[in-house]
């Protein structure tokens, strides 16, 4: 690897490389996530009657697809930006009755 020579040099760096750390951890609980899947769809057992193996390889599934969401977000800078309001904007007049219109 070069020697960067300033900060943001190594700031840009090592924040793509958390970026392909993410792409690539990502991609593994797809694969984890859709074998888990086939291999539930192929078992037989009452919905009530799930394996509690089967439910923590769920949860363990959904916690480390948030945290890759969390890291992703965060490499990329997406919760950076400013949230423009789109909203219209209401006017109150206050002291009118329907009368008077």
């Amino acid at each position: 690897m070069p020697k960067k020579n300033n900060k943001q040099d190594i700031k840009t760096d090592v924040n793509q490389r958390h970026i392909e750390f993410y792409n690539k951890t990502l991609d593994m609980l797809e694969f984890i996530l859709d074998e888990c899947s086939r291999e539930l769809c192929r078992t037989e057992f009452e919905f009530l009657e799930m394996p509690k193996s089967a439910v923590t390889v769920i949860d363990f599934l959904i916690s480390s697809i948030g945290k890759v969401q969390k890291g992703h977000r965060l490499a990329l800078g997406l919760d950076d930006e400013i949230k423009i309001n789109e909203e219209p904007e209401i006017n109150i007049v206050e002291g009118l009755t329907e009368n008077k219109i």
